[in-house]
């Protein structure tokens, strides 16, 4: 039976040429990393793509183009997949794994193209090194991101392994048979096989790629709504929403909570003498602070300006205490300079406990506000209980 591999190498082409060109397209409209992630995946399909010219052209434009160029290409390809892996998820890529390899297979098919002429050994050698490349790809996207493993990174961890499995198939027919002539007969079962293998798995892992990054593009879009861009911390929209459940929660169950609020003393001298900069650097510092004096269970929030609430459930009066005198020692004992110059941080804060009883945050504001006011007329650096 006769096999023509040419139709598929011009699929290869056709298919990694206009995925590359789609994603250089559309990676102006993603942000930060993920852009990146999708400059490094439209370079690899590009890679791929013109690996497959090169076996296309090869009669015409020689054996280096042939035999060399194409499957330093192919190995490239993947490198760069293996960068756009480690930007999506936020990983230091290896500079071993993104050069060696490719520098690796351009040695080997130099050699056995032009000094130890035999295809058939070059290509095994690639495919072991493309398997390798594969399976190195799987492991990075198989590995959990904040404890957990997202689906769409173990699917295509899957069409990697997949893949990977494949070209094992195929590094142990070699073995199998035998024979490492010199030409290379391509129009063989073996060659079609590994190459409809390679289209197929390209074709599945491009649109999985895409949803990778639209999973993260998501996840950042929720964590800006719900997260104070200065400091991290919760935002008010947030804040209220988690108010309302461990309100309705305590109202239930009969457990206590307590609502915290901090204000920074004197921010706006601070502005006023050293610029809004040192403010937010003071911002920024104070809430490290506190929310190092909370415990796990506790929610911090900015809530505005120079404000900060924390909610604590399940806490009773004398644990909110603990957790304020905490937040305080913590404030007076923080070193903080900016630009040089020390500045003192120290906070006024109202304290308010619920068993159940109130049910509206606002109410529980309304408390802790004034008790915080009470803390700054009494000297400020200080806390109050509301006399709820």
């Amino acid at each position: 039976m006769t096999f023509d591999v040419r139709p598929f190498w011009l699929i290869g082409a056709l298919c990694g040429g206009v995925f590359g060109l789609v994603v250089l397209f559309v990676r102006r409209g993603y942000p930060n990393y993920l852009r990146w992630t999708l400059e490094f995946l439209g370079l690899a399909n590009l890679c791929l793509a013109a690996s497959y010219v090169a076996r296309l052209s090869g009669p015409w434009m020689g054996r280096f183009v042939f035999d060399v160029l194409s499957s330093t290409l192919v190995v490239a390809c993947l490198s760069l997949e293996y960068r756009a892996i480690c930007e999506l998820k936020q990983r230091l890529a290896s500079a071993a794994w993104i050069m060696g390899p490719p520098l690796l297979t351009f040695l080997l098919c130099s050699w056995f193209a032009f000094v130890h002429r035999n295809i058939t050994i070059q290509l095994f050698l690639v495919n072991a090194i493309d398997m390798t490349m594969m399976f190195l790809l799987a492991r990075t996207l198989w590995r959990p991101e904040g404890g957990k493993k997202l689906p769409v990174d173990i699917l295509t961890a899957i069409s990697y392994s997949l893949l990977g499995l494949v070209t094992f198939a195929v590094v142990i027919d070699y073995f199998r048979t035998g024979v490492f002539s010199v030409e290379y007969n391509f129009n063989t079962p073996r060659s079609m096989f590994n190459n409809v293998a390679a289209i197929i798995t390209e074709g599945v892992v491009f649109p999985l790629y895409l949803l990778m990054v639209s999973n993260r593009q998501n996840r950042d879009l929720m964590v800006q709504a719900m997260r104070d861009p200065l400091t991290g911390l919760y935002n008010r929209r947030a804040f209220e929403d988690i108010s309302f459940r461990e309100l309705s929660g305590a109202a239930r169950t009969g457990f206590g909570l307590a609502l915290l609020i901090f204000d920074i003393d004197h921010l706006k001298k601070i502005n006023d003498t050293q610029g809004h900069a040192a403010g937010d650097a003071v911002i920024v510092a104070a809430a490290a602070a506190l929310r190092a004096s909370l415990r796990d269970e506790d929610y911090l929030c900015r809530w505005g300006g120079d404000e900060f609430c924390a909610l604590l459930p399940r806490a009773s009066r004398e644990q909110a205490e603990d957790v304020a005198e905490r937040a305080h020692w913590s404030l007076q004992n923080l070193d903080f300079h900016h630009e040089g110059k020390a500045i003192e941080i120290s906070v006024s804060t109202g304290i308010v406990t619920n068993e159940g009883r109130i049910k509206e945050l606002a109410s529980l504001m309304k408390s802790a506000d004034a008790a915080m006011y009470r803390a700054k007329q009494e000297g400020r650096n200080r806390f109050a209980m509301a006399s709820n």
